[in-house]
């Protein structure tokens, strides 16, 4: 099945998919081999890897994990700069990083290195 781009929201530069316990070898992936998900400029066969091990994690017998590098967390840090952006703005604990030696431009490098990453995965899909 494959997803559709039309309905696609998070697209992803690489998934790691981590299985462990009984069963691991028959484990259904195929889902995650679908282009649909990547950036057009990463094969889906590099995009994509899976670890798995029969052996179990702590005192589950079965255990998945999902390692993405993806759009998932644009908003949530877009929101987080806007909101150091106004807590800058308004001076707003500046003087306790002054005191040991950071400057106000520290601050403004950071914000455009994070808007930068903002920007960067925000451009990868639609």
């Amino acid at each position: 099945m494959s997803v559709h781009k039309d309905l696609h929201f998070n697209t992803s530069i690489a998934n790691l998919v981590i299985l462990r316990g009984k069963d691991v070898q028959s484990a259904d992936v195929e889902g995650f081999k679908d282009p649909a998900l990547y950036t057009s400029w990463l094969e889906p066969v590099h995009a994509f890897s899976m670890w798995k091990t029969p052996r179990a994690f702590d005192k589950y017998e079965k255990s998945a994990a999902l390692v993405s590098n993806s759009q998932l967390l644009v908003k949530p840090l877009d929101m987080l700069v806007g909101k150091a952006w106004n807590m800058f703005a308004s001076k707003a604990y500046i003087h306790q990083y002054t005191r040991f030696g950071m400057e106000e431009e520290d601050f403004l490098d950071s914000f455009t290195l994070l808007e930068q990453v903002v920007a960067s995965y925000g451009s990868l899909g639609p």
